[in-house]
């Protein structure tokens, strides 16, 4: 409905029509009749209304007018919607390109013999900047000609958003950029333009016949440069709200832009009509199943039960028919955390972000699946969901939960993606009549890898699972690839893990993006942690937000999660050095139980492993000993984990010296933990591991060794006066009283937004609204670029958990001969690329190297050693080898 009305524009508004004029042609079947511009223009207006209705983009627009359009009439509204749409329709009206068609498409228009440049020095046969300026012109006359009664400011509006507009149809072949430089160069390329399309006219057979009407070109350089004070204007006037609405219309026209032209040529040239964008056609398919696992149905149970009570206190003998072991004091407060954040969030249901804090421990993971089930349940312009974890290791460990729920529905579990570096680009395999997994041997064929490439591309999945990495590249990042789903995240679930472990000095910028974002595209942001920083009080003004748990110290503050793990300062308050430690854990090691060593480097942590084994070898009924960094491959980590949790380790003791690798994502439960002195987060998140369960007796050592700076470098929370070092937060840790100590940190952030530099937050929102497309994305990086590390690719034989073993070298060698097919459909290539890679990742490893290490092959930056098992100790990164032969690790 919303842009009902609204005039699309036709080939013939600008051309003699006595002229054939194509589109695309297919270069692997010459066979193939050419696309018409026509007909590639039709296709593009499918895509475009199939997204538009299937992601709701009718209010998310809407949204967005509102912001600029307040006061105005309906003639600007009007306008406003014509101009979105025909963004779209005229992105390729450049096409018409003489130059383009001749050169391009072989359609030989021009009949005469040209071989001098005159008619190619500006544009030659390109044809984005053609349509641009063919937008511009079109809607500058039509505002002047047919708009003239619009008050002055609702012009200048109209004028910024024509010119935005041409701009983003300028860039739907390139990466994002510059809007202020494409602004100052608008005057030229409008010229550049023109005269190129006049001139090639003399090219034409018919001398008579104007290729593009010239009445469309009737803006001169006194008019155009009005456009840019306007803009100027607008810009320079805009608050942090506007400018961070200014980006995300342009991204999201951008991406639907960019969609619907390769999903129309993609259906040329592979016959592939995508029919859909993976949005949640259902949630109870979901829901329906998920409420009906054991654990689930035992919540529902305590609800019904509880709802019986009209005083507080509980009723153990209802609680034994909910909780029948020794654990049901502990599941009773996972149980109610469940509860309160599902009515909590009920309450609230209209609003954007949800903060939802709850101990290590309590189960937040089934809790936020429940939480994100239940918002698509309750607003039905909700049609996606987004889990977003800091580390790969979370993604495994939910991946694995939902398989456990969904896992013998294929046809619901199939719609579960993850897209990260590790897993390949996901692939559907046939469903018998019952939707059960087959292991039948199948042919995709390239229709089917065009599938799977597109859903990647375009995340078309109802569900996706991914890093907080990728998704500030899909709002931030600048890559064309980057910004082409960004639309999916329009009427979404976005549920943030670990909140607390993304980049301190940019959460400024974070939830004042995630506020706009939240208001105009209708995401509902849960934000979970067990120390949520309050977000809030580093924006200017209020915020709505909801805390789904209304009473924390009700669970932080009872025994259950409270004293679940004691807490002891002996080894700070003391004389301390590494024999210290040492003979602290052998004390404990002969106490047969399961100790959790961690060290903020990995030298520390490969010293006292190595220490460690040599004076106690392994032995039948022996303290078994392992090390766990982020060197270890994925198969080498969880055969560590399998050993960790294994009856082994039970009966026999086990030490796992580990680094901050441990802190998240890893299901373990120890005895007994040891751990160098960090940010309160990091000490919260290890004591996680420790008595998980609440069956056992925890406790955590804590100790100085490495300096916190150097590991946790700009990161305010290192400073000496906010960690374990000062005695004054040492109750912090024990009572879970995170607020106060917040505040501080808060402080020191908005102090670094006021400097006068680089740092300035007002000066960074106004990049924001000029679209500085490139430092936006520098700022929001979550991981700065490692300019001092190497990627060495070491050629081993790994043996998997299910007995494959993989070759190191064959997956090498399979890579470079793929990369090397220049026949395969790029569909096809891409998808098995992504497999091999994620083989590749059991053998690549980031070392920090003084001197570029002698190789035998190399692939861009990728350093391949064939005698990779030379650099491997009792299948341990050998550290010392490495250091004495290529350089020098951190």
């Amino acid at each position: 409905m919303y842009l009902k009305n609204c005039k699309t524009l036709k080939i013939g508004e600008f051309l003699n029509e006595n002229y054939t004029f194509y589109a695309h042609i297919d270069d692997n079947n010459k066979n193939k009749k050419k696309e018409l511009l026509s007909e590639h223009i039709d296709r593009v207006k499918y895509y475009f209304d199939l997204i538009f209705q299937a992601k709701k983009l009718d209010k998310i627009f809407l949204n967005i007018e509102n912001k600029f359009f307040e006061n105005c009439s309906k003639n600007s509204r009007k306008l406003f919607r014509e101009m979105l749409l025909n963004t779209i329709i005229l992105h390729d009206i450049g096409k018409l390109n003489p130059l383009f068609q001749d050169l391009k498409m072989q359609n030989k228009i021009i009949k005469d013999d040209y071989t001098n440049d005159e008619y190619r020095y500006a544009i030659g046969s390109k044809h984005s900047k053609i349509s641009s300026t063919v937008y511009i012109h079109y809607y500058c006359k039509k505002l002047k000609e047919e708009f003239r009664d619009l008050q002055l400011e609702e012009k200048k509006v109209l004028r910024f958003f024509i010119v935005l507009n041409s701009f983003i149809i300028s860039r739907h072949h390139s990466d994002l950029g510059d809007f202020e430089t494409y602004v100052n160069e608008i005057n030229n390329l409008s010229c550049s333009a023109k005269d190129s399309i006049f001139n090639l006219e003399k090219l034409l057979k018919d001398k008579n016949i104007d290729l593009f009407k010239k009445d469309k070109f009737i803006l001169g350089e006194k008019t155009l440069n009005r456009l840019k004070k306007d803009i100027r204007e607008l810009l320079e006037n805009a608050t942090k709200e506007k400018s961070i609405c200014i980006f995300t219309y342009y991204r999201l026209v951008y991406s639907v832009l960019v969609s619907c032209d390769y999903l129309a040529t993609s259906e040329y040239i592979s016959s592939v009509k995508s029919d859909s964008v993976g949005e949640i056609q259902d949630i109870n398919e979901f829901y329906y199943i998920f409420k009906n696992t054991d654990i689930n149905k035992k919540i529902d149970e305590y609800r019904k039960t509880k709802n019986l009570e009209k005083d507080i206190n509980r009723d153990e003998n209802k609680l034994d028919k909910v909780c029948k072991n020794d654990e049901k004091d502990i599941n009773e407060f996972r149980t109610e955390i469940f509860i309160e954040s599902e009515n909590s969030l009920v309450e609230n249901k209209n609003e954007n972000i949800y903060y939802f804090e709850a101990p290590t421990g309590s189960g937040k993971t089934n809790s936020s699946i429940n939480l994100s089930y239940k918002l698509i349940e309750i607003n039905k312009n909700l049609n996606k969901i987004f889990y977003i974890y800091p580390f790969n290791t979370l993604i495994e460990q939910t991946l694995d939960s939902l398989k456990n729920t969904f896992g013998n529905n294929k046809a619901v579990y199939e719609k579960f993606a993850v897209i990260n570096s590790i897993k390949p680009i996901k692939t559907y395999s046939p469903t018998n009549k019952n939707n059960e997994c087959t292991n039948e041997e199948f042919e995709y064929t390239d229709s089917d890898y065009q599938k799977f490439w597109l859903d990647k591309l375009f995340l078309n999945y109802p569900m996706v699972l991914t890093t907080n990495v990728s998704l500030f590249d899909i709002m931030f990042g600048s890559r064309r690839e980057s910004c082409s789903g960004f639309y999916q995240l329009a009427n979404s679930v976005v549920v943030l893990d670990e909140i607390q472990s993304y980049k301190i000095t940019i959460w400024t910028e974070i939830i004042t993006f995630f506020k706009t974002f939240a208001d105009i595209l209708n995401i509902k942001f849960i934000i979970m942690s067990a120390t949520l920083p309050n977000l809030n009080f580093l924006l200017d003004g209020d915020i709505k937000t909801t805390s789904l748990i209304k009473n924390r110290e009700k669970y932080f503050l009872n025994p259950k999660f409270k004293d679940r793990v004691k807490v002891s300062y002996e080894l700070l308050n003391c004389e301390f050095n590494k024999d210290v430690l040492f003979e602290h854990v052998i004390k404990k090691m002969k106490l047969k139980k399961k100790i959790l060593i961690e060290f903020i480097t990995k030298k520390s942590a490969y010293e006292f492993y190595n220490r460690l084994k040599e004076e106690f070898p392994s032995e039948e009924g022996g303290c078994l000993i392992e090390l766990l960094t982020g060197d270890d491959s994925i198969a080498e980590r969880k055969r560590i984990l399998n050993v960790v949790n294994s009856e082994k380790a039970e009966q026999n003791g086990i030490i796992l010296v580990s680094t901050q690798v441990i802190e998240a994502g890893v299901d373990i439960d120890m005895d007994i933990g040891y751990k160098d002195v960090s940010t309160m987060d990091n000490e919260e998140q290890f004591m996680g591991r420790i008595n998980r369960s609440g069956k056992r007796d925890g406790i955590v050592y804590f100790f100085k060794l490495d300096s916190i700076k150097d590991v946790y470098a700009n990161d305010y929370r290192a400073n000496t006066a906010l960690t374990l070092l000062n005695e004054e937060n040492r109750n912090i840790l024990i009572d879970k009283n995170y607020s106060d100590y917040y505040k501080t940190v808060m402080e020191l952030i908005k102090e670094r937004n006021n400097e006068l530099n680089e740092n300035n937050i007002d000066d960074f929102f106004s990049k924001v609204g000029d679209l500085k497309s490139f430092e936006i994305e520098k700022r929001m990086k979550l991981v700065d670029d490692d300019n001092w590390s190497t990627t060495i690719y070491l050629c081993t034989k790994i043996t998997l958990e299910d007995g494959t073993t993989i070759d190191g070298k064959e997956v090498w060698d399979n890579y470079k001969k793929l990369l090397c097919d220049n026949k395969m459909n790029y569909a096809k290539k891409q998808v098995k690329l992504s497999e091999i890679r994620s083989y590749m990742n059991y053998f690549t490893y980031q070392i920090v190297c003084s001197q570029i290490p002698c190789y035998n092959d190399m692939i861009g930056d990728i350093y391949c050693i064939y005698d990779g098992e030379e650099y491997f100790k009792d299948g341990k990164l050998n550290k010392d080898k490495f250091m004495n032969n290529i350089g020098e690790f951190i």
